[in-house]
Protein backbone atom coordinates (compact mmCIF):
# COMPACT_ATOMS: atom_id res chain seq x y z
CA UNK A 1 0.00 0.00 0.00
CA UNK A 2 2.85 2.40 0.87
CA UNK A 3 4.53 1.71 -2.49
CA UNK A 4 1.24 2.33 -4.34
CA UNK A 5 0.76 5.67 -2.52
CA UNK A 6 4.33 6.70 -3.35
CA UNK A 7 3.79 5.81 -7.01
CA UNK A 8 0.57 7.85 -7.17
CA UNK A 9 2.25 10.84 -5.52
CA UNK A 10 5.19 10.62 -7.92
CA UNK A 11 2.90 10.45 -10.95
CA UNK A 12 0.87 13.45 -9.80
CA UNK A 13 3.99 15.50 -9.20
CA UNK A 14 5.38 14.54 -12.62
CA UNK A 15 2.16 15.67 -14.33
CA UNK A 16 2.34 19.00 -12.53
CA UNK A 17 6.01 19.31 -13.47
CA UNK A 18 5.44 18.71 -17.18
CA UNK A 19 2.73 21.35 -17.29
CA UNK A 20 5.10 23.85 -15.60
CA UNK A 21 7.83 23.42 -18.20
CA UNK A 22 5.37 23.74 -21.07
CA UNK A 23 3.58 26.85 -19.84
CA UNK A 24 5.44 28.78 -17.15
CA UNK A 25 7.11 31.57 -19.08
CA UNK A 26 4.54 32.13 -21.81
CA UNK A 27 1.38 32.69 -19.73
CA UNK A 28 -0.12 36.16 -19.88
CA UNK A 29 -0.72 37.50 -16.42
CA UNK A 30 -2.61 40.63 -15.45
CA UNK A 31 -4.34 42.04 -12.45
CA UNK A 32 -8.02 42.16 -11.51
CA UNK A 33 -8.45 45.35 -13.61
CA UNK A 34 -8.04 43.37 -16.82
CA UNK A 35 -9.56 39.90 -16.29
CA UNK A 36 -9.74 39.19 -20.05
CA UNK A 37 -5.94 38.93 -20.12
CA UNK A 38 -5.69 37.07 -16.83
CA UNK A 39 -4.38 33.56 -17.03
CA UNK A 40 -4.09 31.57 -13.88
CA UNK A 41 -6.03 31.19 -10.67
CA UNK A 42 -6.80 34.18 -8.48
CA UNK A 43 -4.95 33.91 -5.15
CA UNK A 44 -8.13 33.73 -3.03
CA UNK A 45 -9.54 30.92 -5.17
CA UNK A 46 -6.80 28.49 -4.15
CA UNK A 47 -6.96 26.43 -0.97
CA UNK A 48 -3.45 27.03 0.39
CA UNK A 49 -1.83 24.30 2.46
CA UNK A 50 -1.86 25.14 6.16
CA UNK A 51 1.48 25.84 7.79
CA UNK A 52 2.71 24.66 11.17
CA UNK A 53 2.21 27.21 13.98
CA UNK A 54 5.90 26.93 14.91
CA UNK A 55 6.84 27.92 11.36
CA UNK A 56 4.82 31.14 11.66
CA UNK A 57 6.31 31.79 15.11
CA UNK A 58 9.83 31.35 13.67
CA UNK A 59 9.09 33.78 10.86
CA UNK A 60 7.54 36.30 13.26
CA UNK A 61 10.68 36.13 15.38
CA UNK A 62 12.65 36.83 12.19
CA UNK A 63 10.40 39.79 11.26
CA UNK A 64 8.06 37.72 9.01
CA UNK A 65 10.62 36.48 6.50
CA UNK A 66 13.95 34.76 6.16
CA UNK A 67 16.30 35.48 3.27
CA UNK A 68 19.53 33.93 2.11
CA UNK A 69 21.62 35.66 -0.54
CA UNK A 70 24.83 34.93 -2.37
CA UNK A 71 26.82 36.17 -5.33
CA UNK A 72 26.60 33.56 -8.08
CA UNK A 73 29.52 33.70 -10.49
CA UNK A 74 29.00 33.11 -14.18
CA UNK A 75 32.02 30.78 -14.34
CA UNK A 76 31.33 28.59 -11.30
CA UNK A 77 27.61 28.84 -10.54
CA UNK A 78 26.67 28.06 -6.94
CA UNK A 79 23.97 27.33 -4.37
CA UNK A 80 21.71 29.77 -2.52
CA UNK A 81 19.47 28.77 0.38
CA UNK A 82 19.26 25.48 2.27
CA UNK A 83 18.90 24.90 5.99
CA UNK A 84 18.65 28.64 6.75
CA UNK A 85 15.68 28.97 4.36
CA UNK A 86 13.76 25.92 5.63
CA UNK A 87 15.45 23.67 3.01
CA UNK A 88 14.33 25.78 0.04
CA UNK A 89 17.21 26.46 -2.33
CA UNK A 90 18.43 26.95 -5.89
CA UNK A 91 21.49 25.45 -7.60
CA UNK A 92 23.09 27.32 -10.52
CA UNK A 93 25.29 25.39 -12.94
CA UNK A 94 28.30 27.18 -14.46
CA UNK A 95 27.20 29.43 -17.33
CA UNK A 96 23.58 29.84 -16.17
CA UNK A 97 24.12 33.62 -15.86
CA UNK A 98 26.08 35.93 -18.20
CA UNK A 99 27.62 37.94 -15.38
CA UNK A 100 28.10 37.57 -11.65
CA UNK A 101 24.65 37.96 -10.09
CA UNK A 102 23.46 38.38 -6.51
CA UNK A 103 20.67 35.83 -5.93
CA UNK A 104 18.24 35.61 -3.01
CA UNK A 105 15.86 32.98 -1.67
CA UNK A 106 13.18 34.41 0.63
CA UNK A 107 10.65 32.44 2.69
CA UNK A 108 7.65 34.48 3.78
CA UNK A 109 3.95 34.26 4.57
CA UNK A 110 0.89 36.42 4.09
CA UNK A 111 -1.48 36.20 7.05
CA UNK A 112 -4.19 38.01 5.07
CA UNK A 113 -4.44 35.02 2.74
CA UNK A 114 -4.83 32.12 5.19
CA UNK A 115 -1.16 32.35 6.20
CA UNK A 116 -0.03 31.60 2.64
CA UNK A 117 3.61 30.52 2.91
CA UNK A 118 5.63 31.27 -0.19
CA UNK A 119 9.21 31.09 -1.42
CA UNK A 120 10.49 33.85 -3.70
CA UNK A 121 13.61 33.60 -5.85
CA UNK A 122 15.20 36.82 -7.14
CA UNK A 123 16.31 38.53 -9.32
CA UNK A 124 13.64 38.27 -11.98
CA UNK A 125 14.79 37.26 -15.42
CA UNK A 126 15.72 34.27 -17.53
CA UNK A 127 18.86 32.14 -17.38
CA UNK A 128 21.12 30.68 -20.06
CA UNK A 129 20.72 27.20 -18.56
CA UNK A 130 18.02 25.74 -16.31
CA UNK A 131 18.63 26.06 -12.58
CA UNK A 132 17.53 23.45 -10.03
CA UNK A 133 14.98 24.67 -7.49
CA UNK A 134 14.27 22.70 -4.30
CA UNK A 135 11.01 23.40 -2.48
CA UNK A 136 10.32 21.97 0.97
CA UNK A 137 6.94 20.97 2.35
CA UNK A 138 8.32 20.20 5.83
CA UNK A 139 6.91 23.46 7.28
CA UNK A 140 3.38 22.60 6.12
CA UNK A 141 0.84 21.24 8.58
CA UNK A 142 -0.03 18.13 6.53
CA UNK A 143 0.41 14.45 7.24
CA UNK A 144 2.10 12.04 4.84
CA UNK A 145 -1.24 10.81 3.49
CA UNK A 146 -2.04 14.38 2.37
CA UNK A 147 1.24 14.87 0.49
CA UNK A 148 -0.34 13.39 -2.64
CA UNK A 149 -2.83 16.28 -2.59
CA UNK A 150 -0.14 18.99 -2.50
CA UNK A 151 0.22 21.17 -5.57
CA UNK A 152 3.07 23.59 -6.12
CA UNK A 153 1.94 26.91 -7.63
CA UNK A 154 3.91 29.83 -9.00
CA UNK A 155 3.06 33.50 -9.49
CA UNK A 156 4.71 35.93 -11.88
CA UNK A 157 2.76 39.02 -10.88
CA UNK A 158 3.62 39.40 -7.20
CA UNK A 159 0.94 37.03 -5.93
CA UNK A 160 -2.43 37.96 -7.48
CA UNK A 161 -2.63 35.09 -9.98
CA UNK A 162 -1.08 31.62 -9.63
CA UNK A 163 -0.38 28.69 -11.94
CA UNK A 164 0.22 25.02 -11.14
CA UNK A 165 3.87 24.03 -11.49
CA UNK A 166 4.07 21.83 -14.55
CA UNK A 167 7.61 20.50 -14.62
CA UNK A 168 9.29 17.16 -14.06
CA UNK A 169 9.63 16.94 -10.28
CA UNK A 170 11.98 14.73 -8.27
CA UNK A 171 10.29 14.02 -4.91
CA UNK A 172 12.29 13.05 -1.83
CA UNK A 173 10.05 11.81 0.99
CA UNK A 174 12.93 11.56 3.47
CA UNK A 175 13.81 15.26 3.21
CA UNK A 176 10.24 16.36 2.39
CA UNK A 177 11.37 18.24 -0.70
CA UNK A 178 10.60 18.45 -4.41
CA UNK A 179 13.23 19.42 -7.03
CA UNK A 180 12.68 20.68 -10.57
CA UNK A 181 14.42 22.71 -13.26
CA UNK A 182 13.39 26.22 -14.34
CA UNK A 183 14.88 28.83 -16.64
CA UNK A 184 13.64 31.90 -14.73
CA UNK A 185 12.71 33.00 -11.21
CA UNK A 186 9.32 33.47 -9.64
CA UNK A 187 7.34 33.01 -6.38
CA UNK A 188 6.16 29.56 -5.27
CA UNK A 189 3.52 28.33 -2.79
CA UNK A 190 1.85 25.03 -1.80
CA UNK A 191 -1.87 24.44 -2.28
CA UNK A 192 -4.08 21.43 -1.65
Amino acid sequence: MKRKTSLIISLLLMIVAVAFINGCSENSVSGPDNPAESAGIYVNDIQWAPVKPEFINNLKALKKEVTAGKLITAAKGGVVGGANTFNNKVVFPPGAVDKDTYVTVTVNYDKKINNLAYIEFLPSGSFNKPVEVTLSWDFLDVDISSVADLKAYFSQDGGDYWFPVESSIDVNYDTKTAKFLIDHFTRFGWGI
